[in-house]
């Protein structure tokens, strides 16, 4: 005859054995492909990565013990003085008490073990071209800066006596979802050269929707600039929307291949959104619907043959559309669609 709790003992320790190799599989499999990507990103995935596989291999270990020697240590109770010899047994009562805590225990734990290995398999980052790697360098009047939870890219400025001086207008760009703010660089690289501080957030397992208040942290961090707009790719978009909705620090929304979750009823928001007529998962039909939640006066730019990654450097996504555009173009016209509307809301010079 079986003791109690045996059988609930055996099928976790199967169901962790199971899930810890899972955990360790995973983590191994976004290191190796996507490490360099993880540790350049936010902190949030290198933390998951590593307590995952921690975690794993932990789970493994026990799931083996457990299955080798569970009957034992269920059944006999260590006590220091004790003959060795003839162990103090646990009686029946104490074996299902014992059970029962262990399933109370291990279910919310197996939950969350698996809802790691889900977001950290799901959120694997689309990784940055060399392209876009190369303009990440600090170089012809742009000063890289790489933060905790968010890139720079600094403008050398000068007034007419050779001073430096900080630029006064500012771009928070929020990156689509899992892909690497890096990625971006190339055409956040020319609104900074002219004359533009750009800030490109790093965002928590890739998910703008984790951390829908990351802008706010940038302004208070900048108080030197008086004038700011957000900018966001896909999902990125969609946040900055809600956020440029609900801060009156924001003067300019920029939206690439990307729409509003909600109607946007501010009337002194500057609004452009970009799109191309190749996207096959933000569709022109999808902004052209998307068209009755922006202001009357938003500008819009369709640029031809671009697909949903034509606005950035990251390679193919599945069920996007097949690009026909040249990327350095595309590049070009949302780098001058972007400095169009950070002209707009910086003041004249008096």
């Amino acid at each position: 005859m079986r003791q109690p709790g045996a059988l609930s003992r055996t099928v976790l320790a199967l169901l962790w054995l199971v899930l810890g190799a899972a955990m360790v599989a995973v983590s191994v499999w976004v290191g190796w492909t996507r490490g360099r990507v993880v540790l350049n990103g936010h902190p949030a995935a290198v933390v998951l990565v590593l307590l995952t596989a921690l975690l794993g291999f932990v789970a493994v270990a026990w799931a083996v013990a457990s299955l080798a020697i569970g009957d034992r240590l269920d059944r006999e109770v260590d006590r220091e003085g004790d003959d060795p010899e003839r162990p103090v047994r646990r009686t029946r009562a104490q074996l299902e008490r014992r059970a029962r805590l262990r399933i109370l225990l291990a279910v919310p734990a197996l939950v969350l073990a698996l809802l790691a290995v889900v977001l950290l398999g799901y959120s694997r980052p689309f990784a940055a071209q060399p392209d876009a790697l190369a303009a990440m360098r600090t170089e012809n009047g742009v000063r890289i800066v790489d933060r905790v939870t968010w890139y720079e890219l600094v403008p050398s400025l000068e007034d007419a006596r050779g001073t430096a001086v900080r630029p006064t207008t500012g771009l928070i760009f929020l990156p689509g979802a899992r892909v690497d703010p890096r990625a971006y660089a190339p055409e956040l690289r020319r609104v900074a050269e002219a004359g533009y501080l750009v800030v490109v957030l790093k965002e928590p397992f890739g998910f703008s929707i984790f951390d829908r208040d990351h802008a706010a942290k940038i302004i208070e961090n900048h108080p030197e600039v008086g004038h700011w707009a957000v900018a966001g790719h896909s999902l990125g978009g969609t946040v900055a929307a809600s956020f440029a909705e609900g801060d009156r620090r924001v003067e300019g929304l920029l939206l690439l291949a990307s729409y509003p979750a909600a109607r946007i009823e501010r009337t002194d928001l500057r609004v452009t959104s970009v799109s191309g007529d190749r996207d096959g998962l933000v569709t022109p039909e999808d902004v052209d619907r998307s068209r009755a939640n922006l202001p009357a006066s938003t500008t819009y730019v369709v640029v031809p043959g671009a697909s949903h990654a034509s606005f950035a450097s990251y390679g193919r996504q599945p069920g996007d559309g097949t690009p026909t555009a040249d990327p350095a173009a595309v590049q070009e016209q949302v780098a001058g669609a972007t400095v169009d509307l950070l002209k707009a809301i910086t003041p004249e010079p008096k």
